[in-house]
């Protein structure tokens, strides 16, 4: 049966061309919230939008902990992140970690020498004692 156009079936409404890029056009914009369902053993997917904002791929880790009945979850690249600012915020500017550790490294490699140079110098006392 033809309509006004003279057009019938399928020709009425043509179905769009396919886009290669409209998944990415999606995924441009994720969804902030999903709903999942919650599967056995207590699995649930997260979706891929969702996945590429985070930077996660299928195997990797991921930091999970409840906050004020919530659950989150971090990546472990962003968890790390996340500790090294928290952390940097207690260095003082001038400070260097790094040359910090190194001279108690040092101290402390200074101290275990001297021992062990004393019961070196001990134990062959009392070989020569013999």
């Amino acid at each position: 049966m033809a309509n006004r156009t003279g057009k019938a079936g399928l020709d009425q409404n043509p179905q769009p061309q396919f886009e290669a890029g409209a998944r990415k056009n999606l995924l441009r914009f994720p969804a902030k919230r999903e709903r999942v369902r919650l599967g056995e053993g207590g699995r649930f997917v997260i979706p891929a939008a969702m996945r590429e904002e985070m930077g996660v791929k299928p195997g990797e880790e991921l930091i999970l902990h409840v906050e004020n009945g919530e659950l989150r979850v971090r990546s472990w690249l962003q968890n790390l992140r996340r500790v090294q600012a928290e952390l940097s915020a207690l260095k003082k500017p001038e400070e260097s970690v790094v040359d910090e550790f190194l001279k108690e490294r040092r101290e402390e490699q200074r101290r275990s020498d001297e021992r062990l140079d004393r019961l070196h110098a001990e134990g062959m006392a009392r070989k020569g004692a013999k």
